[in-house]
């Protein structure tokens, strides 16, 4: 059983959970994308993983395992990772992906889910995928899931459907993104946090480029370096969890991960009525500049 603060269970949640995993196709369900769930267990808690642009499932192998050995069944469509991929599109497939595996059992029929455990995940143009597929109207023929939990990591801005369907978001939520990058020409992280309609919670991580949360399969992978930034993606993975336990799983043991005033390792909390001013303007952040240090006066 967990103990002490969320800070003290952030190195337990970074490691991997106690269930051994199991790995499936959605190719056997007319769709492109992966499955993990653990080995067995009946009316478990579901997610739903949105990609960023120009990548895949194959980009987070690692994430999904790890999210899967905590007792997630954690499922990835592929489509719309091309140039001109649709965030409403990618919405569409994961409420189709989520609603498949909550309704088909898994496993050879060992694994269940619980159709009232169900959360989205998406990572920088996936977050508006997540948080879109969360919302409380119809998309593209798929009713509204019941969700209990959404996250969103590095959040990026896409069409002008995102913030108008962020409001109708009734589950609580969690916004991960760079200090510094709050509100920028490929970050809107504070905007959504704003304009979500749930109880949410803004954490910024001290540092990181939203592209180190991607996997890279090469000859390192066999011996564990999956190519992305190991603290990032420890601090990530830990994070989400811990969350995603409290919100879909519904254990308390893991609230302080959704308490605003609790301390979550090295991420600090953003006061929504008072975020701290932006270090550039967006067009010279994108840019690449910095923010101009302060010289003091001689007296």
């Amino acid at each position: 059983m967990p103990s002490g603060s969320p800070s003290k269970l952030m190195s337990e949640l970074g490691r991997r959970g106690p269930y051994r995993v199991l790995r499936g196709d959605l190719g056997i369900a007319g769709m492109r994308g992966q499955v993990f769930s653990p080995e067995s267990g009946t009316k478990l808690p579901a997610i739903a993983v949105g990609h960023t642009w120009m990548a895949d499932s194959e980009s987070y192998r690692d994430l999904l395992y790890h999210f899967a050995s905590w007792g997630f069944v954690t499922v990835a469509p592929d489509a719309n990772g091309g140039f001109f991929a649709s965030d409403v599109g990618l919405a569409g497939d994961l409420r189709a992906a989520l609603d498949i595996v909550a309704h088909v059992p898994l496993g050879h029929g060992a694994v269940t889910v619980d159709p009232a455990r169900l959360g989205f995940i998406g990572h920088g143009f996936g977050s508006a995928a997540a948080v879109m597929a969360a919302a409380d109207q119809p998309l593209r023929g798929h009713a509204a899931p019941n969700v209990a939990g959404v996250v969103a990591v590095f959040p990026a801005p896409t069409t002008s459907a995102l913030l108008p369907a962020a409001a109708l978001v009734q589950a609580p939520g969690l916004i991960v993104a760079g200090a510094g990058e709050l509100d920028t020409m490929e970050s809107n992280a504070l905007p959504l946090a704003q304009a979500y309609g749930g109880d949410v919670v803004l954490r910024t991580v001290p540092r990181g480029n939203p592209r180190d949360l991607l996997e890279r399969r090469t000859v390192k992978s066999l011996v564990g370096m999956n190519g992305s930034d190991r603290a990032l993606h420890a601090i990530v993975r830990a994070a989400c969890t811990g969350y995603l336990l409290h919100t879909v799983a519904g254990d308390k043991d893991y609230a302080g991960f959704a308490d605003p005033s609790a301390s979550v390792g090295k991420l600090s909390t953003v006061d929504l009525t008072d975020p701290p001013p932006q270090p550039v303007d967006a067009v010279s952040h994108l840019f690449g500049a910095k923010p101009r240090k302060r010289r003091l006066r001689k007296r």
